[in-house]
Order: C-alpha cells, then sequence, then structure tokens
C-alpha cells in the first residue's frame, strides 16, 4: 500500500511537472498565434478597404436607368457568393411581395400615384368592395403627391427659418454640457446610420423584382428617397448645433425624423389596407434586372425625352453616391466638431 501510494504520488508530481511544461511550451507559441492573428486581421481590413472602393467604384460606373450590374460587388465582404443572394422568383409569399414592395427605393410616392392613373384602377378596387375614403381621394386630390411637397414644405420653412436665426459664429462654444452630449451622441447615431444608408443605397439588386427606372416616376422617386433624407440628416445635424435650447433641439429632432419617414409611413399605412395592391404591383408593374436592361435600352433609343433625362442626371448622380459615400466621414467629423464648438 504504502509502494502505491508513493507511486501515485510520483504520478501525480509528475504530471504536475509536465502540465508545467507543457503551459510553459504553449506560452511560446501564443504569443506567434497573437501576432499571426493580428497580421491576418489587418490583411483582412487592408482586403475590406479594397472591397469599399471596389463597392464604390462600382457604383460611380452604374447607371441611374441601369443600376449597378449583378456580376459586380454587391457587398463589400470578400468572399460574397452572388449566387445565393438571389432570390428565386418562383414561391414568392404574398407578404414577400408586399414588403418588395415597399422596400424598393424607386418605388415612392409619385410611382404609386401613377399606379392610381392605371386604366380601370377604381372600378377594379370598388368591385372588390375595397371602398376606402384615401384609396378614392389619393386618387382626385393625388395624395401622394401631396406628401411629397408637404416633405419639401416643411424641410424648406425649417431651413429658412435656422438661417434667419443663424448669428454667423460656426465655432461659438458656449453651449452647456449636457447640449455638447446630446450633439456627439446624435452625430455617432448618424455615423451608425449612415453605413445602412449606403447599404441600402448599393445592394438593391438582391430584390427579386423592382420597379423599372426607366420610369419617370422612378427616377423622381430614387432621387427623393436617397437625396430628400441624406439633406435631411445634414440639416438636423445643423439644427441641433445650431439650437441654443436642450428641449427645442430634441423636438427638431424629432421633428425632421417624422418628416423624412412621411412618405413611408403614407405607403405602409396605403398597402396595411390594400395588401392586394402590393401584390399586383409586384406581379404586373415590377420587373427583374435583366427586364429593366430590356426596357430601358428600348426606351433609350425611342424617347428623346428620356435621353435627356439620362444625361442631364449624370452629374447629379454621381455627387449622390459620392455625397453618401463620404457621409460617415462627415458624421464622424461632426462627433467631435460639434461637441467642441457648439
Amino acid at each position: 500500500m504504502v509502494i502505491i501510494k508513493k507511486m501515485s504520488r510520483y504520478s501525480l508530481n509528475q504530471q504536475l511537472e509536465m502540465g508545467q511544461e507543457k503551459k510553459e511550451e504553449s506560452q511560446i507559441p501564443r504569443s506567434e498565434s497573437e501576432e499571426s492573428l493580428m497580421n491576418s486581421q489587418c490583411c483582412y481590413f487592408t482586403e475590406a478597404c479594397y472591397f469599399i472602393c471596389s463597392n464604390f467604384n462600382d457604383k460611380m460606373s452604374s447607371d441611374l436607368l441601369m443600376g449597378t450590374k449583378p456580376s459586380s460587388s454587391l457587398r463589400i465582404l470578400p468572399h460574397d457568393n452572388i449566387c445565393k443572394h438571389a432570390s428565386p422568383f418562383l414561391n414568392v409569399t404574398d407578404d414577400e411581395k408586399k414588403e418588395s414592395v415597399l422596400s424598393d427605393p424607386r418605388f415612392g410616392m409619385f410611382s404609386l400615384f401613377k399606379y392610381h392613373l392605371k386604366k380601370g384602377y377604381l372600378k377594379k378596387k370598388m368591385r372588390k368592395g375595397n371602398v376606402y375614403c384615401f384609396n378614392i381621394f389619393s386618387l382626385f386630390f393625388a395624395l401622394p403627391i401631396l406628401v411629397f411637397f408637404v416633405q419639401w414644405f416643411m424641410y424648406i420653412g425649417l431651413i429658412i427659418h435656422q438661417a434667419n436665426n443663424f448669428d454667423g459664429n460656426f465655432c461659438p462654444n458656449i453651449a452647456p454640457f449636457e447640449q455638447k452630449i446630446i450633439m456627439s451622441g446624435v452625430a455617432i447615431l448618424y455615423f451608425i446610420k449612415s453605413f445602412f444608408i449606403w447599404d441600402n443605397f448599393t445592394n438593391r439588386t438582391k430584390l427579386q423584382k423592382m420597379n423599372p427606372a426607366s420610369s419617370y416616376s422612378g427616377i423622381i422617386d430614387t432621387y427623393q428617397e436617397f437625396g430628400f433624407n441624406l439633406l435631411v440628416y445634414i440639416a438636423n445635424l445643423w439644427i441641433i448645433f445650431q439650437g441654443v435650447n436642450t428641449l427645442e433641439m430634441i423636438l427638431n429632432s424629432v421633428a425632421m425624423e417624422f418628416l423624412m419617414n412621411l412618405d413611408n409611413e403614407f405607403e405602409e399605412m396605403y398597402f396595411k389596407f390594400l395588401p392586394d395592391s402590393a401584390i399586383d404591383i409586384y406581379d404586373n408593374i415590377f420587373v427583374t434586372q435583366e427586364e429593366n436592361e430590356k426596357i430601358a435600352n428600348e426606351k433609350m433609343k425611342n424617347s428623346h425625352c428620356l435621353k435627356c433625362i439620362s444625361f442631364t442626371s449624370f452629374i447629379p448622380f454621381k455627387l449622390l453616391v459620392f455625397l453618401l459615400f463620404i457621409f460617415p466621414i462627415f458624421c464622424f467629423f461632426m462627433i467631435f466638431y460639434g461637441s467642441i464648438c457648439k
């Protein structure tokens, strides 16, 4: 028994020593593994930057009517397989069709009003029993177009008000500490949102079907969706920077957010009562990426007006792409500039 106990103790000590040696040996390559991990992370960051630039170049080389080619880099991830993001056109549920219509930035207030002008629209809806006041008066009083004007009227009014109250000092540095925190917090929030805005602008070919970009209403809705939202974000940062009352800063910020989402809320409420309209739009108006290119090419050959619009929108479209791309940089700059100079 004594011999067995000694052997067990010896084996235990031996195991502890061996474990200590292994631990010391494992510590040697751990630093090397950490160093290799750091190098790999740097390589991934460099590769990610390359794909970001590639994504930007693809969008700058794209066209307002044609969009970005499906073969281009849809995402900034390096090992992205485009085929796996292409959803099948069969077995699409009604909810997916509705979501596709709501998420398409090319289908906005002008496209919705154009849908009301479809031949036999009201007769078809009333025959089905979908007699809603907003549905009838959306056609006779052009409610979607009125929403468009409401957004711009309120935006222009707020900008004029802020311009009249601006004292010309870009760095007064007189605001209390709580206002500086609010300014920095809103800038951080918009910095986070800016990446989603860019992804939403560039990754539209993942949609199963889309509103034809060659339609005049689709062109206006595209600029309204991204251009107006960008202007609202920039104006909101300036309003908060210039505000002298904490409660007024918050209320103005909430008002601008409400103004920006007014058209989306109208569209959501519309298809909430008339979901069959969203299904009809998806089935009979929306087209695939290939069909969109064919329609755009045919219209470009036959329509001089569309050629003129495509030519005149070249610089504004490139400017919109550039501003959306550098918007995160602007928000990051405002995090520090706004909190210091307010």
